[in-house]
This record gives C-alpha cells, structure tokens and sequence, in this order.
C-alpha cells in the first residue's frame, strides 16, 4: 500500500510540474508576440481559401501596341512597289509552266528496232574480243545498250567495281572519244557511278540502239575511248525486213500454192497409216 501511494504522490507532482512548464511557455509566447501573430496568419490564410473558392480573379488587362512604325535610321523611308510590270520575267514563266519546266522533255522516241538474242550476244562476243586487243594498262570493260541508255531519260550507269577502282566518288566533266576522233562532253557522277549530260549527245550522234554493246577504255583520268558494235548491221536489217514481208503476205504465186489442195499436209488420220505402214 505504501508503495502504491507513493507513485500516486510522484506522478502528481509530475503532472503538475508540466502544467507549470505548458503555462510558462504559453507566457513567454505572448510576450513574444508569437501567439497574435499566428492567430493573424491562420485569418489570412482562411480568407484566401474563400477567395479561391468563390471569387474569381480579374484578367489581366492586354497591352496595347502603337501601330506605327518605330524608324532608327534617319534616311528618308523609300516606298516598295509590289505591282510593278516584268514583262521579260512573266514571259518567261509562262513559257516555263506551259513546256512542263526542266524535265518535262521525254528524249527520243525508241526507234522500234528490237535485237534479237542471238545477235546481242553476237555483239558481246565481237566486243570482248575487241576488248582483249586493247592496250591492258588501260583498265577497260564492255557494255550492252538497253532502252534506257539510248533514248528517254538517256542515263548511262557504269560497272560500280571499276568506278570505284579507277574513278574518283566526286562529280567532273569527263570526255567522250569515239573511233574516229570526235569528243564529246559529258559529267560523271560519282555517288551514282554513271554518265549524264552530254552522254545523250553521244548516244544519238551514233544512232545507239537497244542491244548494242560497246567497249569503254579509260585512256585518260578523265577520257573514255568509246567502241560501237552494232548489234543489228545493215544486212541483219534487211534480212528482218524480208521477213516481215513473207511473214505479212508474201508472193501471190505462194500463197497460191500454200490454198491448192495438192501442198495441203497430211491430216492426222493420214500420217497414223503411213507410220503404220513404215
């Protein structure tokens, strides 16, 4: 029991010890001024809530520009006229939209004549036994035409392997030779590996056509000599021509011969009794 009323006793004075303290504290806020300025801070903040809530804010009212214009320069300001008359220059681009402008020209209409297989690789052979005559410290290779390098957009791409080996990736003019002499000028493009511009000139100077194939031989950094074998010589044309001919009607004493009875062939009736009798 004596034990009992003794805690009793320590925790009373314990409590009233900090009921002490918590007043002394308090005291010393107010003299401080602490306790009046959070009671206002804690109104304040009350205040802006309910003005969130309820009442709108006002937008900020635009700045208004001077429309004039503010001049640094004390020169006189020299009026622009946008309506003046070109006659040269709308001439021009009239003439411009009405052709289609720079690519509107389609090239040269393929000719029609169409190799046979046999005959390009006629000219292929003829090509690489020519080839082989040539002198063998110029680097050389052979070329078979298609529609595309002699007529339309006219654009030529070379072997990628020797482009590489022998010509620079950069763009330059480059010269065309042919067997007689006659040079032509034209411009390599190095990042495509082929010839443009004056290699048109070249292919319809020389009546180039689908299947021909020629010999290139780099005689110079900057210098194709140029050998043409024509895959369809003069008398292949006339030979075809002929054919066309005999093939479309022919003579009236052969196609009288080819309606008599007597050339008609055999049916089949006809050819199983001979076989049996063979």
């Amino acid at each position: 029991m004596a034990t009992k009323a003794s805690s009793a006793a320590s925790g009373a004075a314990y409590e009233e010890q900090r009921r002490k303290r918590v007043l002394e504290n308090l005291k010393h806020l107010e003299d401080l001024g602490i306790s009046e300025m959070s009671k206002s801070l804690l109104q304040v903040a009350r205040l802006q809530k309910q003005n969130k809530g309820g009442v709108r804010a006002s937008p900020k009212p635009r700045k208004k520009f001077d429309a004039t214009e503010v001049r640094r320069s004390s020169r006189a300001k020299a009026t622009v006229s946008y309506k003046d008359d070109f006659g040269e220059l709308d001439t021009f681009l009239r003439h411009k939209r009405r052709s289609g402008g720079k690519n509107a020209d389609p090239g040269r209409e393929y000719t029609g004549r169409v190799s046979s297989y046999e005959q390009q690789q006629r000219a292929f052979r003829r090509a690489e036994k020519l080839q082989d005559g040539l002198d063998p410290n110029n680097p050389s290779f052979v070329k078979t035409m298609v529609r595309s390098h002699v007529s339309s957009c006219f654009w030529l791409g070379l072997p990628t392997s020797f482009c590489k080996k022998n010509l620079p990736p950069s763009e330059f003019r480059m010269v065309l030779e042919d067997e007689d002499g006659v040079e032509f000028d034209a411009v390599y493009i190095g990042k495509r590996t082929g010839l443009s511009g004056g290699w048109r000139g070249f292919a319809m100077h020389h009546n180039l056509e689908d299947g021909d194939s020629l010999v290139f031989e780099l005689t110079e950094d900057d210098r194709f000599k140029i050998y043409i074998i024509k895959a369809m010589d003069e008398d292949d044309v006339e030979e075809s021509e002929s054919d066309d001919k005999n093939a479309s009607g022919g003579t009236k004493e052969e196609s009288a011969q080819e309606d008599s009875p007597a050339a008609e062939p055999p049916k089949g009736a006809k050819r199983r009794k001979l076989r049996g009798r063979r």
